[in-house]
């Protein structure tokens, strides 16, 4: 096949439908590379920018259900064409066998970057670090140029001075062509530290004295390399360079009158010149590596200070997170983070209160129902309603006869193990023991939680109870075994909070809860007794005896009850 039918071959395939977008598409998505391919495809057709191509990544990441072209569409950067001729170019290479090729390595390492940990205290000291490395560098660059131009400065008033103090002097002389005077005022300059070399020029160039005694009466030679540094009527200074030697040549013209009569020619060596601007860079050098340790210590410190709260309240959290609500941080700073410690605290605090009320209320109450209550403390039940439920009494026969016979330890361990056992069974059968008064038992089922089978699991907590207090066989002071009283009645009443500002208590009230406390006092000892409006719910499930009818307070005619012997299966 040629090459250029092999180039259309995506193409076609896409033409004659055998594959369409959404298969494209379906395929990218199943190989993550290939999917990386489709977008470098498209950024090398110049249809999208790499930016483009990484914001898209990045949607796709942050998404996870969209694909890669349906992004780029969906951001108005490529058009459905794009995406299959890509797609289109993207199966050539595969048929041809070319390996595929991941995304850009930039687009990894920048993920890779993105999704680093990097500590709030590595990144504080190597924020602080750069910081003063920064300025360090700025000042000692400041320093060291202020320096160098400095020494320039005071190298340049040195050879202008020696110049025009020698100009001045040997004006004199050069008219005289006394020679031995110029070369006598010439000794003495070119024992000056720094001084290179010192000559006098008549008006045709022509040597007259010299530092060195050699050159005399030869004619004066440019020297090499000269770079203008400055000129004027008085003054000019040249630059020379000649291999690692360098020079300031000061010429200054020797006048008598307003009459040339020659020039001066002072050389003023830089090697001093060049090892203070070293020396002055060394020390700035040293300097700078100095504050640099320091300020990576001090860095290192005050990033430790700073993120060793953020570190305790990290702790901190995961220890709340894990039920541990004793914990507390310490306070290290007196500043704002010192703060957030003392406002974590008080938070652990207010957690730590909140468990042990909802242990202590766990005791009485469901725990599905304590979720419920904390999850909605708002709910519309609190305010009071009216509701379907059943209440349950129950009361220790012979107890007042018991009490008055026995020391107060006794009676305080009698009752706590009876209710324990009692609530653990009231409990178990979905109702909450609302109260204990004296050494009765209130119980209701379907106030907090709502059952359709409310006076159900009230019979069988009750016949429960009853078993357990018989499998018991607790005997009291005078050879008689404890027994207890239950009667239940099923009804409407309300329930809510009720009580005071200071002190309120979610409890039930009516007359459904008024007949449930005339039934236990009916019941004797072992007995459940239940009126009809719960034994009609119950017939199917209980054996059960009608009992004569009784008269209750309250009402114009007797009640009929019945005594529930066993509950059926």
């Amino acid at each position: 096949m040629s090459p250029d039918k092999k180039k259309l071959l995506g193409d076609l395939l896409l033409e004659k439908k055998v594959i369409n977008l959404k298969d494209a598409e379906d395929a990218l998505a199943e190989n993550e590379e290939i999917g990386l391919l489709l977008g470098s495809i498209l950024v090398e057709q110049k249809i999208i920018s790499d930016l483009q191509l990484e914001e898209a990544l990045e949607d796709q990441k942050l998404k996870g259900n969209l694909k890669l072209g349906e992004i780029l569409v969906a951001r108005g950067v490529a058009t459905q064409n794009d995406i299959m001729r890509a797609f289109s170019i993207q199966l050539q290479q595969q048929l041809e066998g070319k390996p595929v090729k991941p995304a850009s390595s930039r687009f990894t390492l920048m993920n890779r970057l993105k999704d680093a940990r990097i500590s709030i205290r590595l990144k504080l000291a190597l924020l602080i670090t750069l910081l003063i490395i920064f300025i360090m560098s700025c000042a000692s660059i400041f320093f060291y140029r202020s320096q160098k131009e400095e020494f320039v400065n005071q190298m340049t008033r040195f050879g202008s001075a020696i110049s025009a103090n020698l100009s001045h002097n040997s004006s004199v002389p050069l008219l005289e062509n006394d020679e031995a005077s110029l070369h006598i005022l010439l000794e003495e300059v070119s024992k000056v530290q720094d001084i290179d070399y010192v000559m006098v020029l008549d008006k045709q160039g022509k040597i007259k004295a010299h530092s060195d005694i050699s050159k005399i009466d030869l004619q004066y030679q440019q020297i090499p390399n000269p770079v203008l540094i400055s000129r004027s009527d008085t003054l000019e200074i040249v630059r020379s360079r000649d291999g690692k030697h360098e020079v300031l040549d000061f010429t200054t013209p020797v006048r008598f009158n307003q009459v040339p009569l020659g020039t001066i020619h002072v050389g003023v060596s830089l090697e001093s010149l060049r090892k203070k601007i070293n020396q002055t860079a060394l020390f700035a050098i040293l300097l700078t590596s100095v504050l640099i340790i320091t300020g990576v210590g001090v860095s290192l410190s005050i990033s430790t200070q700073f993120s060793r709260p953020i570190f305790n309240l990290v702790r901190g959290t995961n220890e709340i997170k894990n039920g541990n609500f004793s914990y507390r941080t310490q306070r290290l700073q007196n500043d704002e983070l010192g703060d957030l410690s003392l406002a974590f605290n008080d938070m652990a605090e207010g957690l730590r209160k909140k468990e042990v009320i909802q242990d202590a209320f766990g005791k009485y109450v469901n725990p599905e129902i304590v979720e419920m209550i904390l999850k909605n403390p708002d709910d519309q039940w609190f305010q009071g309603r009216k509701i379907p439920l059943t209440v349950m009494f129950t009361d220790i026969r012979g107890f007042t006869s018991f009490s008055e016979k026995s020391t107060p330890e006794e009676v305080v361990t009698l009752l706590n193990d009876h209710f324990t056992m009692a609530t653990e069974i009231i409990l178990h059968h979905g109702g909450h023991v609302d109260k204990f008064i004296g050494d009765a038992v209130l119980a209701v089922f379907g106030a907090l939680m709502e059952y359709d089978d409310h006076a159900e699991r009230a019979v069988r907590a009750a016949v429960a109870l009853q078993d357990a207090m018989r499998a018991e066989g607790t005997v009291l002071g005078d050879g008689t075994l404890l027994g207890i009283g239950i009667g239940i009645n099923t009804g409407e009443a309300i329930a809510g909070n009720i009580g005071s500002q200071k002190r309120m208590e979610f409890t039930v009230i009516g007359d459904t809860v008024n007949l449930a406390s005339r039934l236990t006092g009916v019941a004797k000892a072992g007995e459940v007794i239940i009126s009809r409006s719960v034994y009609e719910k119950v017939a199917k499930m209980v054996t059960a005896e009608k009992l004569e009818p009784v008269p209750v307070k309250g009402k114009s005619e007797p009640v009929d009850i019945y005594r529930v012997d066993a509950v059926k299966g």
